[in-house]
């Protein structure tokens, strides 16, 4: 704890934060799927990212399942 009794360094602000998201996604063949994530607030970049499902689920293994993506978002 620093001399403040904060548990962390930086005071929390309780007023709130915006956080702005924007998801576009399309499906592709079979499986896959193709997603744009814009990130607005706080001010970010645009990426892509793909998923795909194994030939289990009848897709072709080129990306990672959907679920690989949320199971990492939660580790992270």
């Amino acid at each position: 704890m620093t001399e403040s009794g904060e548990k962390f360094g930086k005071k929390f602000d309780r007023s709130g934060h915006v956080i702005e998201v924007v998801a576009e996604a399309e499906a592709l063949d079979k499986q896959r799927k193709s997603a744009r994530v814009e990130l607005v607030s706080p001010a970010g970049g645009t990426f892509t990212i793909e998923c795909d499902e194994g030939a289990y689920l009848r897709g072709d293994n080129t990306a990672p399942p959907p679920l690989s993506y949320l199971t990492s978002s939660i580790a992270f």
